[in-house]
């Protein structure tokens, strides 16, 4: 909730700025790592984003991500299995870019990031020699991250930009409806367990987005 009000008034704070042109700069973006969901569980994702100018070389960003489920998309890293994951994710960045003097978006850039994720996970078990039972784990984070990253214009209005980010995350996640004792599934790489628990975690994040200046 705290984060949803924080993206909006960016965004109503950023569309009311204009650049030295009288016209106000935006891009659309999609971040192609969102593919790879919640980067958890066997989930996929699609993650849409707008960047707003805010002066001569500043710019604020959000973006929105939706998480849905996907049997098919193991990734070798993951270790928890669930039978189905949703939920979404919103985050709100600022941008300086070091060597721009006027509203392009392009160049080498710096700033901070925060970013909250909320999922649903359905997880099969089965209890008292056999007899079948599903039940449910909600899980949140809440990020913040030192950004850094490069945009580049490929051809006319569309860009490319790779970002990395380092910082740290805080974790925590319940369950409901568990019958079977004892302790859950872990995540990779923090050992936590997915199920229940909460703490906080050094963080390293990856974004490779593609822009359409408008």
């Amino acid at each position: 909730m705290i984060a949803g009000l924080l993206c909006l008034f960016i965004v109503a704070t950023a569309a009311s700025q204009e650049s030295p042109l009288g016209k106000p700069g935006f891009m659309l973006k999609y971040d192609v790592i969102s593919l790879l969901g919640d980067q958890v569980s066997k989930s996929a994702g699609v993650r849409l984003g707008i960047e707003f100018a805010a002066g001569n070389n500043n710019s604020i960003e959000t973006d929105v991500m939706f998480i849905f489920p996907c049997a098919s998309c193991g990734k070798p890293y993951t270790t928890i299995n669930t039978e189905n994951t949703k939920g979404f994710s919103l985050s709100a960045g600022y941008r300086y870019y070091l060597f721009s003097e006027k509203p392009g978006f392009t160049g080498f850039h710096i700033g901070p990031q925060i970013l909250y994720q909320y999922t649903e996970s359905d997880i099969n078990e089965t209890y008292n020699n056999g007899l079948p039972n599903i039940y449910f784990v909600y899980r949140n984070l809440l990020a913040f991250h030192a950004m850094a990253g490069y945009q580049l214009r490929i051809a006319g209005p569309l860009m490319f930009n790779p970002v990395l980010g380092i910082g740290t995350r805080y974790i925590s996640s319940h369950n409901a409806n568990k019958k079977e004792a004892g302790t859950g599934q872990h995540e990779f790489p923090y050992n936590k367990d997915y199920e229940k628990g909460n703490q906080w975690f050094p963080s390293v994040t990856i974004e490779l987005k593609i822009g359409l200046k408008l």
